[in-house]
């Protein structure tokens, strides 16, 4: 099958027009765990030589398709020396040689987003039934997974055709949700909801610009709220466990709910828009739905979340002066928000315990050796939002005592503000070692992946990533960490972007940039400062 397949049976119009014997279209289930391997050696050798080594004497590529694992190496990474960088694994190598396998253009964005962006992350599909749900489902969802992989492979490869394309497929895929929500089948849930996600998805990958990025995101995340909200009760065939033991249906939407209202908090925040009271509705309802519950900790989490961004509101539009009352109150109440996140930590030990394993990892992919073990996969990201908020609500504590010292002084003792930067320490540390559980750097062998993941839905994918990348450049920014942590998260960036081709990433990675030349530029002042004053 070469160029547009129009999937007529028994042959399609493009093998009868070459003359060649048809051998069938493949489905998603087939596109997704054939074994071409092979045959892309073959294909690999009959173009490098007999030799079988894609690098001739000169130390260059013998081709231009035979060059695309080089061009998205992690050479270009001062963390990642390329010596120690893998060879890629076949199921990826197949994705970087679209041309030399007959793939058109729509299984090349599928088997790129089945490759990157669903397949070996920790929240991928595992067992047989996770599998089979999935692709069920993957008919009415194509065309936005299909979108998603195009967007990564243009940004990866600078093809501005394969970008509108991308566009092409992402409008087909609003119409065709727009067509299931408006169908409104209690059958087609898991299709509405991964949908919509999924178009939020494509933002983050196709976006440039942060904060338009996750304006963009936050409107199919709203989306994504509302299907769920209209269906809660949630019938038990539309969330069966299978297997996985997370609860009734009702617990799992209740979770559903929640995170998604937590992944609402960031572009709400970045973009300085006041959460909507719909908002509220929902978190009231979620405490509805877990009432009684231990993992219901997690809705006064959201609760004291967004109490943080609407003083972060206040910080950001309220000319404060220092000695005054208004800022003395607005650093109590900071104080007291920080005393809520603290009494809440307990809680959410008990309903989503952790372990803290250590053993001889790379580096680059597991930082100072340690990871974390959660018993679900919502709750490592549960707890990667709560460290997300206790770091802002501290860093802006800390920042009060430089700015406002004379207010500080009557509200934050010399141990309270140690406590802050011990805080935002810990929390920033537990964000980059908790990376291997939402994400799975290339470096680390598939084989020893399973020992960093949780029990979870299984279909995820790399959805959870965008959130991943804020909370880890919130930790490698936050005030007085080591550099280690800078460096460390954005490496992480720059695996992302060169891994998926997600354009939020690098533009991420620009901002961690931007934030240490500026670091730079203070202690280069504050240098010339105290040269001066000594002479």
């Amino acid at each position: 099958m070469s160029g547009y397949c129009d999937k007529k049976r028994p042959e399609c119009s493009q093998c009868i027009r070459v003359g060649k014997k048809c051998p069938g279209y493949r489905d998603q289930l087939s596109l997704m765990f054939r074994d071409e391997s092979s045959k892309v050696i073959q294909k690999a050798h009959a173009q490098w030589g007999s030799s079988g080594s894609p690098i001739d004497a000169s130390g260059s590529t013998a081709g231009s398709s035979s060059s695309a694992w080089g061009n998205e190496s992690l050479s270009g990474s001062s963390d990642s020396p390329s010596s120690s960088t893998p060879s890629p694994p076949q199921d990826v190598v197949s994705a970087r040689l679209p041309k030399r396998m007959d793939l058109n253009m729509e299984e090349q964005g599928m088997q790129f987003y089945i490759n990157r962006y669903l397949m070996n992350h920790p929240d991928s599909p595992r067992t047989r039934d996770q599998v089979a749900a999935y692709c069920a489902a993957a008919d009415t969802t194509q065309n936005v997974m299909i979108a998603v992989g195009l967007a990564g492979l243009s940004n990866l490869q600078g093809d501005k055709n394969l970008n509108l394309i991308a566009r092409s497929q992402y409008v087909a895929a609003l119409k065709h949700t727009g067509q299931l929500i408006a169908a409104n089948d209690p059958a087609s849930l898991v299709a509405r909801v991964r949908s919509v996600v999924t178009l939020a998805l494509f933002e983050v990958v196709q976006g440039k610009g942060p904060k338009s990025t996750v304006s963009s995101a936050n409107t199919h995340i709203n989306g994504a709220v509302a299907v769920l909200r209209s269906v809660l009760p949630l019938p038990p065939s539309a969330t069966s466990d299978g297997g996985s033991g997370q609860g009734s249906s009702q617990t799992r939407g209740g979770y559903g709910i929640i995170m998604l209202l937590f992944s609402m908090l960031i572009p709400y925040q970045l973009t300085d828009t006041p959460l909507p009271p719909a908002f509220f509705d929902t978190l009231k309802f979620c405490r509805y739905l877990m009432q009684s519950m231990p993992e219901s900790c997690a809705c006064d989490h959201v609760f004291a979340s967004a109490r943080l961004l609407q003083l972060l509101a206040i910080v950001e539009h309220t000319v404060l002066t220092d000695g005054r009352p208004a800022t003395e109150d607005l650093i109590r109440q900071f104080l007291l928000l920080e005393d809520t996140f603290d009494a809440l930590e307990d809680p959410h030990l008990k309903a989503f315990p952790y372990e803290v394993k250590q053993g001889d990892c790379p580096p680059e992919a597991v930082f100072r050796g340690k990871w974390h073990v959660y018993d679900m996969i919502w709750g490592a990201r549960i707890w990667n939002h709560y460290r997300w908020a206790r770091i802002l609500a501290n860093q802006n504590i800390v920042k009060f005592v430089t700015k406002y010292p004379i207010s500080s002084r009557k509200t934050i003792s010399a141990a309270r503000r140690a406590k802050s930067y011990a805080t935002i320490d810990r929390m920033a540390q537990d964000i980059l070692i908790s990376t291997p559980s939402h994400w799975h750097h290339p470096m680390l062998d598939p084989k020893d992946t399973l020992k960093f993941e949780s029990n979870g839905p299984g279909s995820s994918g790399a959805v959870g990533l965008p959130s991943l990348l804020w909370h880890v450049v919130i930790a490698g920014c936050a005030p007085n960490v080591p550099l280690e942590y800078w460096n460390w998260a954005h490496n992480v960036l720059l695996v992302v972007w060169k891994q998926l081709g997600m354009q939020h990433a690098l533009a991420l990675a620009e901002i961690m940039e931007e934030h240490k030349a500026k670091l730079d530029r203070e202690a280069t002042k504050q240098k010339f400062k105290l040269e001066f004053e000594d002479e």
